[in-house]
């Protein structure tokens, strides 16, 4: 019997299983993503249940152009973007969307005095700040997250028949100590604005994904919880499993995997 093909797709969130079950990313064979933009396409091997087989798709995210644009219940797909999903098998029977998931980084983690607070579910929220209602709180996240949600609705389209998981950026790291020895791009402006209080970026990352797995959840596409074992006891990404100040790191990937492993082991057989 032919095994059943499941592709995990995405660009810098994909490192840490490309780091932990293939060969560190930086290897020269990746090379060509970021010279000529073209996705590059492998097996991968995750230890999956017996009658499945895995491949992953790494694409550079700038060059597969804007995201898709929901203008009057009309969804408009870019060539460019169509060509990246066109490298996803279209046997495929899974499909774990790593796409995208830094449209909220700035807004979440640089500071600044003028940046509004809304109450959290648990009612808190940051002494000093402009207050903001949960309504325009939730329209703001809405925006931020418009390219996951434009892009995720052009992969149902793209792949009508396929069980599509989506699987969210980690949470905020918790600890500001780790963010500031590991800025990546944002040194200059943590230098300029500081960092956004941990708890603001968590009510930030809570607000933005629960409503967006809600609407994905309605268009047949699930959504993983960020896995309990990389999380302190606030919910926020212990700086062991972080890669830089926005991803998972090798050990964080092998907590995905068993969250694969576990969404594959229970998708029918028929």
């Amino acid at each position: 019997m032919t095994p059943r093909l499941f592709v995990a797709i995405g660009s810098s969130h994909l490192f840490g299983l490309i780091d932990r079950y293939i060969e560190p990313v930086s290897s020269a064979k990746y090379r060509s993503v970021w010279s000529t933009g073209v996705p590059f396409r492998e097996p991968i091997e995750l230890g999956a249940p017996a009658g499945w087989r895995g491949e992953h798709v790494l694409y550079n995210t700038p060059v597969a152009g804007p995201p898709p644009m929901l203008k009057e219940d009309v969804l408009y797909i870019p060539e460019v973007l169509t060509g990246v999903l066109a490298h996803i098998p279209q046997e495929t029977d899974v499909i774990f969307s790593l796409l995208r998931g830094q449209e909220f980084a700035i807004a979440a983690l640089v500071d600044d005095p003028s940046h509004g607070d809304f109450l959290g579910d648990d009612g808190q929220m940051e002494l000093g700040r402009r207050w903001m209602s949960r309504a325009d709180a939730l329209t703001w996240v809405r925006q931020i997250a418009e390219p996951l949600w434009t892009t995720h609705l052009a992969l149902r389209q793209q792949f009508p028949r396929a069980r599509i998981v989506h699987v969210p950026a980690p949470p905020p790291v918790e600890s500001h100590e780790h963010i500031l020895a590991n800025p990546e791009a944002f040194g200059p402006l943590f230098a300029v604005h500081g960092i956004k209080p941990f708890a603001m970026r968590q009510r930030i990352y809570r607000l933005m994904y629960a409503d967006l797995n809600q609407r994905l959840a309605k268009m047949g596409v699930m959504s993983l919880a960020p896995p309990a074992g990389a999380l302190t006891e606030h919910g926020g990404l212990k700086p062991e499993f972080a890669r830089g100040c926005l991803h998972g790191n090798e050990l964080y990937a092998e907590l995905l995997a068993e969250q694969i492993r576990e969404v594959l082991a229970h998708v029918p057989s028929v």
